[in-house]
């Protein structure tokens, strides 16, 4: 624990957005714990803001709320925030992020967008499938329609 403290004390200052009061080790993983949905973040975003920091054991993560913020981040710094964070775990399922769900953005990414979108997206698949998707779409409204509360 000391070392962790000191190191904090040494480390760069960087101006980092509100957030509630991290438990030293644990950051803010026990107030919000793995329930991280849109109605949690948005009681959040009353309290601090529409940018803000949760911090979830020793990293930081930064929620940005609102549509226009998020658009302004992802113009300004797509490519810092684009790509997951690396994990040991992911790297030993993904051949260390190789796969296209975990690859950090880059080259690499775009070669495999292109290798996973191209054969889907031709006119002649998107005409044969055409009609099934616009079934399932008025299928998906007229179950809204019957259950407006199911959609939420």
């Amino acid at each position: 624990v000391l070392a962790i403290v000191i190191s904090k004390l040494r480390g760069k200052r960087f101006k980092l957005p509100p957030g509630p009061l991290p438990v030293p080790i644990f950051g803010n993983w026990l107030q919000v714990g793995d329930d991280l949905n849109h109605r949690n973040l948005t009681d959040l975003a009353k309290k601090f803001g529409d940018i803000f920091l949760l911090r979830m054991g020793q990293r930081n993560l930064v929620v940005v709320s609102s549509p226009e913020l998020a658009k302004e981040v992802l113009h300004t710094q797509g490519v810092e925030f684009g790509s997951r964070t690396r994990n040991v775990v992911f790297d030993i399922f993904t051949g260390k992020g190789q796969d296209m769900v975990f690859t950090v953005y880059g080259e690499h990414w775009r070669k495999m967008r292109r290798i996973m979108t191209v054969p889907f997206f031709t006119n002649k698949v998107v005409q044969q499938y055409r009609q099934g998707w616009e079934n399932e779409v008025d299928e998906v409204v007229v179950d809204v329609k019957k259950n407006p509360e199911s959609a939420k």
